[in-house]
């Protein structure tokens, strides 16, 4: 009897861990619970495998410093890794390499950047995805089979435009490797007459705010070697950090609404949509904690960032219509919420893409949204079209 007491307490203990751990992981305020110290974790939405990522191959990571522009960067080497700072110039080619698929590309840094504009002619094709975390292998395989690059990673889609919307950060292992390649496509897309559209959505809110609760192993590690903090990655003060805060949280394109999660009805009417992106940009650099930024129109979890109540169908029809209408839009195009497959929401007033494109890559499968003058298809990773079902 006298070891019942403690056990009972001990088996309550666990009990209310793991039920306050699950509440926690439902609502996305923690990223993985750990079971045993160093050991086995539970994770929401990435499945249950523990994060065994250390450091290995990224960068360059680009920072600005006392007039100079220095360049990090960890390589493979052998069996090992080494490790890269050197000083570099404007005019240097820059080499980005791709451990996940052995290959590399080459780039040049943009002369100069500048806010993006928010809304544009609708151009007569449109390859259209989201969500993609870092996933390199997936991303690649979507872009070459669909014609968007060639094999040397080079823009070969003419006056098209690639729509990105959001959440290119955390999860995976190749987030660096990613957005220098959309970087370097939208230079090459523009000198065509193309456009590459990268929308903000919440992951690269929470990088570019510090809040890094999403992020793999592989980037602390990476950091600790490269006597780099992460934070300093995506700040100000390095090339990628400049670059991000140029972009918008939604943009028009044509009668075409994209935004990561959704306008919500209820969404201050006040505000255009560039005074939306403006807002967003401004909160970037905000300090405000967690618990007063939660209900912010522009950030929070109500914001055209994190909303969810579109995806869910917790609206109704007419509200739909009045917010479209209100933007001069026919369609909103979101990410954000995983669905089953791409599909028509709303009477074909929403489309929702956001795909497990992690689990469909692992079996060599991808699928994104292709838009042809007016008509809608589902794409595959070999260009394959299917007429999206209505």
């Amino acid at each position: 009897m006298k070891y019942k007491k403690p056990f009972i307490i001990a088996a309550t203990s666990i009990i209310l861990y793991l039920g306050i751990g699950a509440i926690l992981l439902r609502f996305e305020i923690i990223q993985n619970l750990p079971i045993f110290p160093g050991g086995y974790k539970i994770q929401y939405g990435g499945g249950n495998d523990e994060d065994f990522s250390t450091v290995s191959s990224d960068g360059p990571i680009i920072i600005y410093k006392n007039d100079k522009i220095l360049k990090f960067a960890v390589l493979p080497k052998d069996t090992s890794f080494s490790i890269f700072t050197t000083e570099i110039k404007k005019s240097d080619t820059l080499q980005c390499y791709v451990d996940e698929i052995k290959d590399n590309f080459k780039f040049m840094l943009k002369d100069s950047l500048f806010v993006q504009p928010t809304k544009y002619l609708k151009p007569n094709v449109m390859l259209v995805l989201s969500d993609i975390e870092g996933n390199f292998k997936g991303f690649k395989s979507i872009l070459f089979g669909n014609k968007v690059i060639d094999n040397n990673f080079n823009w070969t889609f003419g006056s098209n435009h690639l729509v990105l919307v959001g959440d290119f950060f955390d999860r995976g292992l190749n987030i660096t490797e990613c957005l220098w390649l959309i970087y370097k496509l939208e230079s090459e897309a523009e000198k065509q007459g193309g456009k590459v559209h990268f929308i903000l959505g919440n992951h690269e809110i929470m990088n570019l705010r510090g809040e890094l609760k999403y992020l793999r192993d592989k980037y602390y590690d990476n950091a600790d070697t490269l006597k780099l903090d992460y934070e300093e990655w995506y700040s100000n003060k390095s090339e990628l950090g400049r670059w991000l805060r140029t972009k918008n949280g939604v943009e028009l394109v044509g009668d075409l609404l994209f935004v990561h999660a959704g306008i919500r009805a209820d969404f201050p009417q006040e505000y255009s949509l560039e005074q939306i992106n403006e807002e967003i940009r401004k909160s970037i650099n905000s300090k405000r904690s967690y618990d007063k930024q939660k209900d912010d129109n522009f950030i929070g979890n109500k914001s055209p960032l994190w909303y969810r109540g579109i995806a869910n169908e917790d609206e109704g029809q007419n509200e739909i219509e009045s917010t479209l209408a209100r933007y001069r839009s026919t369609k909103m195009i979101i990410g954000h919420t995983i669905m089953n497959k791409i599909k028509f929401l709303y009477n074909e007033r929403v489309l929702a893409i956001d795909l497990d494109h992690k689990d469909n890559s692992d079996k060599n499968k991808m699928y994104a949204l292709w838009i042809e003058n007016g008509a809608y298809y589902v794409t595959n990773q070999n260009g394959k079209k299917i007429t999206l079902a209505k």
